[in-house]
């Protein structure tokens, strides 16, 4: 065992030789003493350090990342691995540098990265089976450099290792750092990349968490006290072990005044200042800790740090420590105001229900709010609080406010705004299939007419008209209208289960029967919100993002993935329906009479739509649910051309469940009288302190650019394609026919009715099914009265009121 011992150290020791061999300081016999016959062993080690070269690979020390607000100033939270923010060596005291120097190495400026003198009593301790540090600052850097570069634990533990393997690889590498950077350039690196205990990486973070101040502000005995942490940060921890820091300070003023930094008296005062510590607060990393004077942002900064990695393309670990420094789209102000409001309203943040109120900038897709009734974080026991991702899971379904993809996918096919259909209450089902046994029947509760066009029933938000244009518009082929709402964002949808063969919107309506129209499917609320959007952008869809910038710790660009606008339907479309959705707040909609504050006050026009879903009484399992006709899910979108915004008032755990106890609902209150159009309150609570001042109107559908397409319905398929190719126009034919009493195969409805020559025109051909459309009876001219001087033209019936919410699952 003897041999074994002494063959190791005779190793060690060859190793060591082959070192200062490469020194040039290896004096002939000057080792002979310890190695004597090991000659050839110390040749060999020689020439493998010789040929060998540093594997060492620096990267970008980790820093902290910070999330800031759309103003590029307002810090929303900061997020990190490592607390620590690189300063350069300016910003830095030389107090700090000359503790660091006179304490760790204090031949710093002579020696070239390792230090023979010190080496050499390593090697005579290290014969003895003991083992001694002698490392110069730039070892110790590199020897931090392998820790944090480290990914197992066992690398970690092989970067520190006690040993003369370890020491020789960590003097190669630092001879190769010595040259590479000069003596400053290497402080500057040690002093950013050390560990001072407390979660405190780097001088910087260190001088904030344990004194409060900026580095630049240190003192000495301040600066004297974070060196010596480095030695042993956890030993040594000023607030755990008081007295030990404090004789580790005094130990390295001491050492200051040995290498001529301070005087003697300097010293002396320095030691006799007292160690007066910041209050130790634990770091604020991540969305627990976000800025609590913005109101309730956890929720954006949860999603914000998940889009960046789902749809931005960046790895948890750039964000976490890259230094990164993102701005976002909050809007600070309209989120302050608006959640402000929303805790204002009575909503008890401790309802099984809650409130998701997101908004977006239609023109980039901004995510500019996300207000809710519920508190952000976790507190055990209390469900007012919650980190659940509110506004991008769906929970329920979102009702009428689906009759939008139907109209949107109506008109996209060329029927008009004033397309007439006859669907009385109950509506029975002329092309989609049914069970005989148990027929399919919607109904609309309220004082609806049967007949009704189509910029009235989307307002009016009739079941049965919306019904029958699937069933007989589209011939219950739902693809025209499910591709529209995925094309606008709605990638929920995507998530049915499609059996065989099967087209989505074909699992759909095998699911469902003919009412996705009637928004049964459970929704995300800003998914919602971003599709509403694309009506007021002039039919340019910007999908929902929370990011605007990122720039990395040089100032440089950091590349992410931002999804792109993409022109979803024409303008001619756009302004069509948006001017149909006025109507929905001032033009006799279901959201009229909670507008007329709004109006009154000189508020311009706010386009939107409402949705409610039924609630239902189901068994144990959630299965066999009868509907008990009140209400589980109100829904509200308004849209300007700055803001659009759904309001949704659901139940996340049990959806079918009724609404109940709402604050502002007087009679009842036990979700019978709850509608849809109640979330407009919310809405207006929420956005009208920043909206009523501003003022802007809707593009009529005559200013659409272009000029009147020259086509008519009826045409022969040849004729219109080379009509429309005479005039300049490009043309496509729609998968879809579309219900006409015009000849199967002709021309039946085109859109955009105006466009600019070169613009594509969607031609739907005539299915050979017409649609029920109400004829009128023929006026009857009765003789003037006997007692009357002159003729009266006949009288009109004055306009019935604005109908009551329907009673039907998806009504508004």
């Amino acid at each position: 065992m003897a041999r074994v011992s002494g063959l190791s150290i005779l190793s060690k020791l060859a190793k060591l030789t082959a070192l200062l061999a490469l020194l040039g300081v290896l004096a002939a016999g000057f080792l002979l003493p310890y190695v004597g016959g090991a000659g050839l062993i110390a040749k060999a080690g020689a020439d493998k350090f010789l040929n060998a070269s540093c594997t060492l690979k620096e990267e970008p020390v980790q820093q902290k990342t910070t999330l800031l607000a759309a103003d590029g100033k307002t810090v929303i939270a900061t997020l990190f691995d490592q607390n620590r923010s690189v300063v350069p060596l300016s910003r830095i005291p030389k107090s700090v540098t000359n503790a660091l120097i006179s304490t760790e190495d204090r031949r710093f400026y002579v020696h070239h990265g390792v230090d023979v003198r010190g080496l050499m009593r390593a090697a005579l301790h290290t014969s003895n089976g003991n083992t001694q540090g002698a490392s110069t600052l730039t070892e110790q850097y590199v020897k931090q450099v392998r820790y944090y570069q480290a990914n197992t634990p066992e690398e970690q533990q092989a970067a520190i290792a006690q040993n003369i393997d370890r020491k020789i690889s960590d003097a190669q590498c630092a001879l190769d750092i010595e040259r590479k950077y000069s003596k400053a350039q290497i402080l500057e690196k040690y002093l950013n990349i050390a560990f001072f205990g407390e979660n405190s990486y780097g001088i910087q973070t260190a001088a904030q968490t344990f004194f409060g101040v900026d580095v630049s502000r240190l003192t000495v005995p301040q600066a004297a006290l974070l060196v010596g942490l480095v030695k042993s940060p956890t030993e040594l921890d000023p607030y755990n072990n008081p007295q030990d820091a404090h004789a580790r300070r005094d130990l390295v003023i001491s050492n200051m005044a040995d290498q001529g930094y301070l005087s003697q008296p300097a010293a002396a005062a320095a030691k006799s200042s007292p160690v007066k510590l910041a209050r130790l607060s634990s770091p604020a990393r991540g969305c627990s800790y976000s800025n609590r004077t913005i109101k309730n942002v956890g929720f954006f900064c949860d999603y914000a740090t998940e889009w960046l990695q789902s749809t931005g393309g960046l790895s948890q670990q750039l964000i976490n420590t890259g230094g990164l420094q993102i701005t976002t789209t909050l809007d600070v102000n309209l989120q302050n105001s608006g959640q402000s409001a929303i805790w204002a309203s009575g909503l008890d943040p401790r309802s099984d229900y809650l409130l998701a109120l997101p908004s977006i900038d239609p023109r980039s897709g901004a995510v500019t709010t996300m207000i809710t009734s519920k508190r952000y974080g976790f507190r055990k026991g209390d469900p007012a609080f919650t980190e659940g991702r509110l506004f991008t899971d769906p929970y329920a379904g979102s009702g009428s406010t689906y009759k939008y993809f139907t109209a949107l996918a109506a008109l996209k096919a060329g029927a008009p705004a004033t397309f007439t259909l006859n669907a009385p209450s109950p509506y029975t089902l002329k092309v989609c299939a049914t069970d005989p046994a148990n027929p399919y029947r919607p109904e609309n509760a309220g004082n609806y007419r049967s007949s009704l066009p189509l910029n009235q029933a989307l307002p009016q938000s009739s079941n049965t008209y919306f019904v029958a244009m699937e069933d007989q518009f589209f011939g219950c082929d739902l693809a025209p209208i499910v591709n529209t709402a995925t094309s606008l964002g709605m990638n929920y949808l995507k998530n049915h289960k499609v059996a065989g063969t099967r087209t989505l919107a074909q699992q759909i309506i095998a699911d469902h029967r003919p009412t996705f129209t009637l928004g049964q499917e459970s929704t995300p609320v800003l998914e919602l919100t971003g599709a509403f959007g694309a009506v007021a952008n002039d039919g340019v869809y910007c999908p929902p993002t929370p990011i605007k910038s990122i720039i990395n710790p040089s100032g440089q660009p950091v590349r992410f993935n931002r999804p792109a606008c993409s022109r979803q339907f024409d303008s001619f479309v756009a302004r069509t329906l948006v001017n149909i959705m006025t109507a929905d707040t001032a033009g006799g909609g279901t959201a009229q009479s909670y507008f007329g504050n709004w109006y009154s006050n000189g508020g311009s026009l706010v386009a939107g739509k409402t949705g409610t879903n039924n609630s239902a009484v189901c068994d144990a399992d959630g299965n066999n649910c009868v509907d008990d006709k009140r209400n589980s899910a109100l829904w509200f979108v308004g849209i300007t051309p700055t803001l659009v915004s759904a309001a949704a008032l659901v139940n996340p755990i049990r959806p079918t469940q009724p609404i109940s106890n709402v604050p502002g609902i007087t009679a009842g209150n036990d979700g019978t009288d709850t509608f849809g159009a109640f979330g407009a309150t919310f809405w207006l609570d929420a956005f009208q302190p920043s909206l009523i001042g501003q003022k802007w109107s809707w593009p009529p559908v005559d200013s659409t650019p272009g000029e009147r397409v020259p086509l008519y319905a009826g045409t022969d398929v040849g004729t219109a394609q080379a009509t429309l190719a005479a005039a300049g126009f490009k043309s496509v034919v729609l998968k879809t026919a579309c219900g006409s009493g015009i000849s199967q195969g002709n021309v039946a409805y085109f859109s955009p009715a105006i466009a600019v020559p070169g613009s594509t025109i969607s031609l739907c051909l005539s299915s050979g099914r017409p649609v029920d459309q109400y004829i009128p009876p023929p006026v009857i001219f009765r003789p003037r009265n006997p007692g009357s001087a002159s003729g009266a033209a006949p009288t009109t019936a004055a306009p019935k009121p604005a109908p009551k919410p329907s009673r039907s699952r998806g009504r508004g």
